[in-house]
């Protein structure tokens, strides 16, 4: 059964890379409107590293959060301002992450996307009500977005090599795998921390800013 289903990975990956930039597009795309409306790209993300390794699926994964995060910003912000103001009016650590990116912009921008602590699309409508310039917003999203981009894309360049080499996979080296593995424990390791101190950081923060 594993073995069939990393086979029909195998065949699926080829069959996306083999439509070449067109592919990208429709992967930047399919990301953009999943996180619109409210659903995850975890899977989404460890597609792009099983499919397109590393570095691309890195980057297309970005290009797809940037757009996302900017049509929610853009939507708030121009199309549906009064209804967001009376939504977002009812949940007070809404308000208190206004007031906190009025008075410190990227940074805390920044904070929300590296700790988990609070939705990823939410924020982006949210923000939207905020002053911050579609310039510093972009960058703070996509700086704040890397760690968990990074874990993720790594985990599913793990699981698009097992399948390439499933029908080898004794023979495959024992020190390759180990390697990987040290790699991907110090990246979980790393974005852990990282997480962590940005949720303090900002709890602390919308503390005051609700205050």
């Amino acid at each position: 059964m594993t073995s069939e289903w990393l086979q029909q990975s195998v065949q699926w990956m080829q069959a996306i890379q083999a439509v070449g930039w067109l592919g990208w597009l429709l992967f930047i795309g399919l990301f953009a409107a999943a996180c619109l409306v409210f659903i995850p790209g975890s899977v989404l993300t460890l597609g792009a590293g099983a499919i397109y390794g590393f570095w691309l699926g890195i980057f297309l994964v970005l290009v797809g959060n940037g757009l996302s995060a900017l049509c929610s910003l853009l939507i708030t912000r121009y199309l549906l301002r009064d209804w967001a103001v009376k939504y977002f009016a009812k949940y007070p650590k809404m308000e208190a992450l206004k007031t906190a990116v009025e008075e410190d912009g990227w940074k805390i921008v920044c904070l929300t996307h590296l700790s988990p602590i609070m939705p990823f699309s939410l924020i982006n409508y949210a923000l939207g009500l905020t002053s911050i310039s579609v310039t510093e917003f972009l960058l703070a999203t996509e700086v704040g977005s890397i760690p968990a981009t990074i874990i993720y894309v790594y985990l599913g360049t793990l699981i698009g090599n097992l399948a390439k080499i499933a029908p080898e996979i004794h023979r495959h080296r024992p020190l390759e795998w180990l390697l990987q593995g040290l790699g991907l424990i110090v990246t979980i390791a790393v974005t852990i921390y990282i997480a962590r101190a940005s949720s303090v950081t900002l709890k602390k923060r919308l503390q005051s800013g609700g205050a």
